[in-house]
């Protein structure tokens, strides 16, 4: 009897995934089209923006993106939204990305059309910085800069 319940349990075991819990989902990463960026950073009017373009394969910008969360953590409730733009060409990578570094503001892949748009990003990480009406403040930031350099912009803009 214990021999059949062991044979059946074992069973059971490799049917049901050898005992593996089912892969969590992605989070959405989605491509977005110039105008579509266009139109989500307008609806964020009335809040700090940090808008950060970057890609997986850049270690700056890995560097980088522990401070953004942080910084989103800390202000997101006083009005301040990170926006990461990746430059990457697959979603996935970048969703499997997001997920392991736990980044817990919203994401987008984008193209050269939206690069242009904003001047043209040469070199990553390039890092603008937004204020409640939209406006660009001050020049953007190229290449890693630690999250206090930030959170000294953008704190007088969040009063």
């Amino acid at each position: 009897m214990i021999r059949i319940l062991s044979v059946t349990l074992a069973a059971m075991w490799v049917l049901t995934g050898c005992g593996r819990q089912p892969a969590a989902p992605r989070p959405e990463v989605k491509q977005l089209k110039k105008a579509e960026v266009d139109a989500y950073i307008e609806s964020l009017k009335g809040k700090v923006v940090i808008v950060d373009f970057w890609a997986t394969w850049c270690p700056p910008c890995r560097q980088e993106i522990p401070g953004f969360i942080e910084l989103q953590k800390k202000f997101g409730d006083k009005g301040l939204v990170v926006v990461g733009l990746s430059l990457d060409d697959d979603t996935a990578t970048v969703a499997d990305f997001v997920k392991e570094q736990r980044v817990n503001y919203p994401v987008f892949v984008v193209g050269q059309d939206t690069t242009a748009a904003w001047g043209g990003i040469n070199s990553i990480p390039t890092t603008f910085i937004l204020d409640k009406s939209g406006r660009k403040v001050g020049e953007p930031r190229v290449g890693f800069h630690p999250a206090e350099v930030f959170e000294k912009e953008i704190e007088p803009l969040l009063k």
